[in-house]
């Protein structure tokens, strides 16, 4: 695990697959906020004093969890409430843009020519998910439950499947939720006004409009 101190009152910590391995969690541990995933998450902040000399002070900490394409997460907290986390979201930004600059790194092949919007701001109320296969994408719908209402678009390009997902009326735990469900199947990628505009001149538009809820209803027929 890493830990980065943004200021006094808020710590970031980013959690590789390796580290979720170690303590024999799952990202559902996480955003089902079961028992094992709560104690994780206790712990993560008592370890914070030790790493960057964090100071919880009082009970009132507001906690922001962000999946990785690498099936790591992002774990952002703070004791100034909501406020604070127009800093959370810029440095979550900054995190999830690294990210997928390594991913271009990785893999030039399929990547590099999306990989030319990454100077571009990161945007958080949107989630983009790379798949290998179509197969891969019906799966990935056919876990999210039936009643939630998911506004998504499906691209083509490079030979592979881009699942984009808008937060529009979700709250940010259930965007988070499928989010961690998606993981299961593809890729996260950080989304920025670039990224898209060069996705929707160059590849090809397969749904524009409820993605999710219109290959669900294929996969489940």
């Amino acid at each position: 695990m890493k830990y980065k101190k943004i200021n006094d009152a808020t710590v970031q910590c980013i959690i590789s697959e390796e580290d979720m391995l170690e303590y024999g969690l799952t990202l559902s541990d996480i955003f089902e906020r079961n028992e094992k995933g709560e104690g994780f998450l206790r712990d993560i902040i008592e370890r914070a004093h030790e790493e960057v000399g964090y100071i919880v002070s009082g009970d009132n900490i507001t906690m922001q969890i962000t999946p990785l394409q690498n099936k790591g997460l992002v774990v952002t907290f703070t004791n100034e409430g909501p406020a604070a986390f127009r800093d959370i979201l810029q440095h979550l930004k900054e995190v999830l843009q690294g990210v997928s600059e390594e991913l271009g790194r990785q893999d030039e092949s399929s990547r590099q020519s999306l990989a030319g919007g990454a100077d571009g701001a990161a945007d958080d109320n949107r989630r983009m998910f790379v798949f290998a296969s179509i197969h891969q994408v019906m799966q990935y719908t056919a876990a999210i439950p039936s009643d939630v209402s998911v506004k998504s678009h499906l691209y083509k390009a490079d030979d592979a499947y881009y699942l984009v997902i808008e937060k529009n009326r979700m709250s940010y735990s259930m965007l988070n939720k499928i989010s961690a469900e998606a993981l299961e199947f593809g890729n996260l990628i950080a989304v920025s006004e670039e990224r898209m505009q060069y996705l929707e001149e160059h590849g090809e538009c397969l749904i524009a409009n409820r993605a999710v809820s219109r290959l669900r209803r294929i996969y489940t027929a």
